[in-house]
C-alpha cells in the first residue's frame, strides 16, 4: 500500500469518525448539543473544524495601541513597503519555479515549492512539531492583521482557529465596513501586516538558530569535533552496540564533526572508489578465514563478510581485519593483496566511537544508520540531550514555514492577502500620481493580475503535489 493511499485512508477515517460523532450527538442531544456548540463558537463541517471567539476583541482596543500609536504606525508602514516588494517578488519566484521545474538539468528548482505531507515526506515523529509550528506561524500572521487594524481604528468581530483536513490555521474577522472607510495606504498597512509579521518571525528564528552554539554554551552544552548519540531505534542493527551519550568520531576514516558531516560520510560510503580495504596475505587469510563461505549466493554470516581482491574472494571475520594495514589497491600492500568488502550484503562501515568497545562494525545499507541513529552536535552532563535538537528543529520549521506563509500570502491571487494588497496598492499609486483613472480600468487591471497569479500558483502547487505523489507512490 502506497504512502499516499495510507494518508488518504487515515485522513478519511478521521473525518468520517468526527462527522459520525457529530451527527450522533445531534440526534441524541438535539438542541442542548447545538446550543453548546453555538455558545462556544464551535462549528463542525465536512472536513473542517472551526472555533470562533470574541474574547480577544477588547484586548487590542485598549491603551497599548494608542499609547504607542506612532511607533506602531511606523512599524506597519515598513510592513506595507515590504509587502509591496514581497507581492511582486512572489510572482517572480512562482514563474521561476514553474519554468525550471520542466528543465531536467535543474535539480534545485523543485526545492523552492515542496508541499509537506505528514506521514509521506514528513516523518511521523515530526508531525506534531510541524503542525504546532504551522499553527504558531498562522497565529502570529493573524495577530499582525489584528494589531494593524486596531491602529487604523478598524474593530474586530472575532478571531479563532480552524483545522482543514490535517492542517491547523488561524483567522481574524474584521469589520469590513470600517475597513472600507480607510484610505488606500491604511488598508495597505493592514493587508501587508500578516506577511510582514511572518517575515519578522522568520528572521528572529534564524537569528536564534544561528546563535545556538553561543546560547547553549551558557546552558552547559559543549560542542566537540564529534556527534553525540541521543537515541537509537530498537530496530537498528547497532541497537546493542551504541547507546545514548556515545560520541561518534568517524565512519571509515571519514571524520564526523557534526550532523552534516555524519550524513556526508555515510553517503560517501556508497562510492566504491573511496571504499578502503585491508592488506591480507595467505597466512593472514588462513588465520582469519570463516568456516562459513559467505561469498556464496544466499549464504550469510553475522560476524563474517565477503572480501574481494584481484586474487579472488574470501570470507573472513570482519572485525579481526581491522588490525591489518589499510589500502585502496594492491600497490599499497608490501605483501599479499588489497581485500575490500564485497557489497553483496551491503557495505562494511567502521564507526569509531567513545563506548567501551571503541569500534562498531556495520554491514548493510548506510541509509539504515542515518534513519535509525539520532544525533546531536551538542552534549551535556546535566541537561536533556535532545533539547538542542528540539530547539534547532523548531527554529528551522519557523524559518521555513513563516517564510513560506509570507511568500504564499503575498501572491496577488484570489482569496489570499495578496489580492487585497494589490487592490490597495493600485489605488494608492494612482492616487499619488494625481491622474484621473476610471474605477473600471483599475478593477480590470487588478482582475487580470489576480487571474494570472491564481493560475500560476495553481499549476505550481499541482506540479509539486504530482512530484511528491510520484516519488512516494
Amino acid at each position: 500500500m502506497s504512502q499516499i493511499f495510507q494518508l488518504i485512508l487515515r485522513v478519511s477515517s478521521f473525518w468520517f469518525l468526527v462527522n459520525f460523532i457529530h451527527i450522533l450527538l445531534t440526534k441524541l442531544l438535539g438542541e442542548k448539543y447545538n446550543f453548546y456548540l453555538s455558545r462556544n463558537g464551535i462549528f463542525v463541517k465536512f472536513v473542517q473544524l472551526q472555533w470562533h471567539t470574541k474574547r480577544f476583541n477588547s484586548t487590542l482596543s485598549q491603551g497599548f495601541v494608542w499609547r504607542y500609536s506612532s511607533k506602531i504606525a511606523l512599524w506597519f508602514t515598513c510592513g506595507a513597503y515590504f509587502g509591496i516588494i514581497a507581492m511582486f517578488s512572489s510572482i517572480l519566484i512562482l514563474m521561476y519555479t514553474f519554468i525550471y521545474s520542466f528543465v531536467k538539468e535543474s535539480e534545485d528548482s523543485s526545492k523552492i515549492l515542496t508541499p509537506v505531507v505528514p506521514g509521506v515526506n514528513l516523518p511521523n515523529s515530526q508531525i506534531i512539531p510541524y503542525l504546532l509550528t504551522l499553527l504558531i506561524s498562522g497565529i502570529f500572521h493573524e495577530y499582525g492583521h489584528a494589531l494593524a487594524a486596531a491602529r487604523e481604528g478598524v474593530s474586530m468581530y472575532g478571531s479563532g482557529l480552524f483545522m482543514f483536513l490535517i492542517y491547523p490555521a488561524a483567522f481574524v474577522d474584521l469589520n469590513t465596513e470600517a475597513l472600507k472607510r480607510c484610505d488606500a495606504f491604511q488598508r495597505l498597512r493592514i493587508f501587508c501586516a500578516g506577511v510582514w509579521h511572518n517575515c519578522i518571525m522568520m528572521v528572529g528564528a534564524y537569528v536564534i538558530w544561528t546563535s545556538l552554539p553561543f546560547t547553549l554554551f551558557f546552558l552547559g552544552y559543549t560542542k566537540e569535533h564529534a556527534v553525540t548519540v541521543t537515541s537509537v531505534d530498537p530496530g537498528s542493527a547497532l541497537f546493542n552496540q551504541i547507546y545514548s551519550g556515545t560520541k561518534i568520531y568517524s565512519v571509515n576514516d571519514c571524520p564526523v564533526i557534526d550532523k552534516v558531516s555524519w550524513g556526508q560520510c555515510l553517503w560517501s560510503s556508497y562510492d566504491k572508489t573511496l571504499l578502503k580495504g585491508n592488506c591480507l596475505d595467505k597466512s593472514i587469510i588462513s588465520e582469519l578465514k570463516s568456516n562459513t563461505d559467505c561469498c556464496k549466493e544466499g549464504v550469510t554470516s553475522p560476524k563474517s563478510i565477503c572480501f574481494n581482491s584481484t586474487a579472488g574472494t574470501q570470507c573472513v571475520f570482519a572485525r579481526r581485519t581491522l588490525d591489518q594495514l589499510n589500502c585502496t589497491s594492491d600497490r599499497d600492500c608490501s605483501v599479499g593483496h588489497c581485500y575490500r568488502p564485497h557489497s553483496k550484503e551491503g557495505f562494511l562501515l567502521q564507526l569509531v566511537h567513545s563506548s567501551s568497545d571503541d569500534t562498531a562494525l556495520f554491514i548493510g545499507d548506510p541509509s539504515h544508520l542515518y534513519y535509525t541513529i539520532h544525533l546531536s552536535d551538542y552534549s551535556s552532563k546535566w541537561f536533556w540531550s535532545q533539547l538542542p535538537n528540539c530547539i534547532e528543529m523548531f527554529m528551522i520549521y519557523i524559518v521555513s514555514l513563516s517564510g513560506a506563509l509570507a511568500i504564499f500570502n503575498a501572491v496577488p491571487a484570489f482569496y489570499l492577502d495578496g489580492q487585497h494588497m494589490l487592490d490597495a496598492f493600485l489605488e494608492f499609486i494612482i492616487g499619488q500620481s494625481g491622474r484621473r483613472v476610471s474605477a473600471g480600468l483599475i478593477s480590470n487591471l487588478s482582475f487580470v493580475i489576480q487571474l494570472f497569479s491564481t493560475v500560476l500558483i495553481a499549476v505550481n502547487v499541482l506540479n509539486a503535489f504530482v512530484s511528491v505523489c510520484v516519488m512516494y507512490k
